[in-house]
């Protein structure tokens, strides 16, 4: 079979689907939209149509090849899969796609990954092909209607690869999907290098009052929620993942990269960064505590991270804070619903084993 390397599956119906697939549209790709057989219903325009209408950063109106949810009919002869859903999917899509990948031939790229690289080389075992994963979407997007989206901004994303040692070969490859700026040493750096959980834990948390009073006034949270309280928690979740991350070899930057900010910002400069950006402060909501700024970022951000931090033997005392406030919050106890150890394959190891089996994907 040939596998074109301009032909790609996107999966996922979301905003972030909506805007890549227009996006690659645009630069002459042949893309095949897939969406979840029990969540057509939510898209009948796009399965009738198959054409996005998009504005902002970039513009037009664009057909795809395929809208499906025929899983077979989405990725037959694609080069690359990728998967722009929220991270609480990725486990029914690892589930969907076993057995069903050619490992040889196609590559799975997760936007972002949120450890996803680990998920699925648990899930699909010596039957996984080469794993990609950026640590966040590569534009700040949201729907305005059926088939009509909105790209905000770009935003400079990185991407690292499972197992490790296949970077070498498929960074350049993969440029031409996006401009990735760099690539991290495994996905465990790429996981501890998302930016939302840092980014939005402190800002929903403390803006809880007005996301749940959303009907009564409008509710900007990176205009109204971005307070001096608000940017020094993310300050010190930030600063706890660095500390895990250092424990592992990793220098990491994830708030920096995103926000153009000098490594050792003051709380100001981020409160300044998060302000003065256009492309953030215009978008609307979250209007619902089970919105996945809190329903992804915590489960499958920080519950992770804390667990890595055991490992590492870093302390994650504002990390678990939050985790445990958002179980009260929700009713969960996102301590066992959230991706763990055994999830990520690493229950039971040690850094050096860790290391090992991210560098060749074999324990």
């Amino acid at each position: 079979m040939n596998f074109e390397r301009k032909r790609v599956a996107i999966l996922g119906g979301g905003h972030g689907a909506h805007c890549m697939a227009a996006d690659l549209t645009a630069r002459g790709f042949m893309v095949n939209l897939f969406e979840m057989p029990e969540l057509q219903h939510h898209l009948p325009e796009l399965f009738d149509k198959k054409t996005i209408e998009i504005d902002g950063c970039i513009k037009g109106r664009y057909t795809l090849e395929k809208v499906t949810s025929d899983i077979h009919a989405a990725i037959d002869g694609v080069r690359y899969i990728l998967i722009v859903t929220p991270a609480f999917a990725h486990k029914a899509y690892a589930n969907l796609l076993k057995g069903k990948v050619d490992r040889r031939n196609q590559v799975v790229v997760f936007y972002p990954g949120a450890f996803a690289g680990l998920l699925f080389k648990t899930i699909l075992g010596n039957d996984c092909p080469v794993i990609a994963e950026a640590n966040n979407l590569p534009y700040d997007t949201r729907l305005l209607a059926p088939c009509k989206v909105m790209a905000y901004g770009f935003n400079d994303i990185n991407i690292a690869f499972m197992p490790g040692k296949a970077g070498a070969d498929m960074f350049e490859e993969l440029k031409q999907l996006h401009p990735f700026v760099r690539m991290y040493a495994d996905v465990l750096e790429a996981g501890l290098s998302i930016v939302n959980p840092a980014f939005h834990a402190g800002l929903c948390l403390f803006s809880i009052n007005d996301i749940e009073n959303w009907p009564k006034r409008p509710f900007f949270l990176y205009e109204h929620g971005v307070t001096p309280a608000s940017v020094k928690m993310n300050m010190m979740l930030d600063q706890e993942r660095k500390a895990i991350g250092q424990v592992f070899g990793y220098n990491l930057r994830p708030i920096e990269d995103f926000s153009g900010l000098p490594e050792g910002y003051s709380w100001k400069d981020l409160y300044k960064a998060i302000h003065g950006d256009i492309s953030l402060t215009s978008i609307s909501g979250p209007h619902d505590i089970n919105s996945r700024y809190l329903t992804e970022d915590i489960p499958y951000g920080l519950v992770p991270w804390s667990y890595i931090g055991k490992i590492a033997g870093v302390k994650t005392t504002y990390i678990d804070i939050i985790i445990n406030t958002y179980n009260v919050i929700h009713e969960k106890n996102w301590w066992e619903e959230g991706r763990n150890l055994k999830d990520l394959g690493l229950e039971g190891m040690g850094i050096d084993e860790i290391k090992s089996y991210l560098a060749s994907g074999q324990k």
